[in-house]
């Protein structure tokens, strides 16, 4: 931007919008949140393209860099049934998050929203977090490179964040990890009282909910433990 944003002061994520949530079918076309996210400078540094001189220069301009960020909401589509976990035979877990055309295609749309929104912001120059790491000085310019971008793994930078499910609470052990006190079903002295409570993804930052989850575990345990002194 030509004037200073400071994007490491103040509150962070204080502007969102769920426009291309709200515009799209649950089922239907990936929708997407965008945020304005916190700069800090070591997740700014590691984040940024390029090197050397390159890298360099990003940095020298880190106070009039603005960031905006998209959430894909995907596992609610035949196409993207989001991430999945399942044992060997050895017992050894493997990980698995298939990256198909649906969800390109909305990391397509969700590029192209992003850059029109700065450059009609006033940005001098918009560079979408790609493998080549250009920068456009027009939304045309963004545009055409944009709808031309080979999206792939290990080309397009794809990152997650708020990680919630993988030990959901309940009553019934064979569907659950943790009861609704947060104590593990099957290991007495283990409680969980994190994002890994809830059963998949809310599709929202989950920040307050984990407080919630905490501060009543944590008050039961308290309890719990004070009974036995």
């Amino acid at each position: 931007m030509p004037e200073r944003i400071d994007g490491f002061a103040g509150a962070p994520q204080s502007i969102y919008s769920d426009h291309f949530l709200d515009t799209q079918p649950i089922d239907g076309p990936l929708g997407y949140k965008l945020e304005s996210p916190p700069l800090h400078p070591i997740l700014t540094a590691t984040t940024l393209p390029d090197d050397g001189v390159g890298h360099a220069q990003w940095m020298r301009d880190f106070r009039n860099m603005h960031v905006v960020i998209a959430l894909l909401r995907d596992g609610f589509n035949a196409g993207s049934i989001g991430g999945t976990v399942h044992l060997q035979d050895d017992g050894t877990p493997v990980l698995d998050y298939p990256l198909g055309p649906l969800l390109w295609e909305g990391a397509r749309r969700a590029l192209l929203s992003m850059a029109e929104i700065q450059f009609a912001a006033g940005a001098t120059h918009v560079s979408p977090l790609h493998a080549n790491g250009a920068k456009f000085t027009s939304f045309a310019q963004a545009r055409d490179a944009i709808a031309a971008f080979d999206l792939q793994p290990l080309v397009t930078k794809v990152v997650s964040a708020h990680v919630m499910g993988g030990a959901p609470l309940g009553a019934d052990a064979r569907r659950a990890v943790v009861d609704v006190t947060g104590r593990h079903h099957q290991l007495a002295n283990l409680y969980i009282c994190d994002g890994a409570l809830f059963p998949t993804s809310i599709g929202a930052n989950p920040q307050l909910s984990i407080y919630g989850f905490a501060a009543r575990i944590a008050t039961g345990l308290a309890s719990t433990l004070g009974a036995r002194v």
